[in-house]
């Protein structure tokens, strides 16, 4: 029983060290940085901080959302702080201004070296309404993240926005982009 009870538990740590090996040595602290770069993308977001929001993209990146195309950190920049991304720009006038919060579920993350793939599902709400203490749900989707690490550091390399609220940027009957 005693050697049984070994073997067994030889095998679970084996199979534990085997998983953990294919994953990376790093693999832990690079999905840790690049959940933080994703939350600090949508605090940057929501909060209409340009800077922070362009920061989170390599100077090369790009953003793929409902509307094309944003190449270049300093046109991402440009992009936040004109406004034209502003769920609240059409909130009814309340005692306090209006926000808009975004939030990340479901995500599987594969890191190769200084380069990761990330899909993530969002969905995201807003207090449009006058008395502001009441959430209204907006629309959902999923990024699709090509992520690249420079100098210790992850940025976006590209960034694609799907919404299952919007023709021509869902993927609602489409294979499972997951691998």
């Amino acid at each position: 029983m005693k050697h049984r009870m070994t073997t067994l538990i030889g095998l679970l740590v084996a199979s534990f060290f085997g998983i953990n090996a294919a994953f990376g040595a790093n693999y832990a602290e690079d999905r840790a940085a690049i959940m933080d770069l994703q939350g600090r993308y949508l605090f940057a977001m929501d909060f209409q901080d340009a800077e922070t929001y362009a920061s989170t993209f390599a100077e090369d990146g790009v953003i793929n959302w409902a509307q094309g195309e944003v190449k270049g950190r300093k046109a991402i920049y440009e992009f936040m702080a004109s406004g034209t991304y502003n769920p609240t720009r059409n909130a009814e006038a309340g005692k306090w201004p209006a926000a808009s919060r975004h939030f990340i579920t479901n995500q599987v993350i594969k890191v190769e070296g200084k380069r990761a793939k990330a899909l993530t599902y969002w969905f995201q709400a807003t207090n449009n309404t006058a008395d502001r203490r009441a959430m209204v749900l907006g629309l959902f989707g999923h990024y699709e993240d090509d992520l690249v690490k420079i100098k210790g550091r992850w940025y976006f390399q590209k960034r694609t926005i799907y919404n299952e609220g919007l023709e021509g940027r869902h993927k609602a009957g489409q294979k499972n982009p997951a691998w």
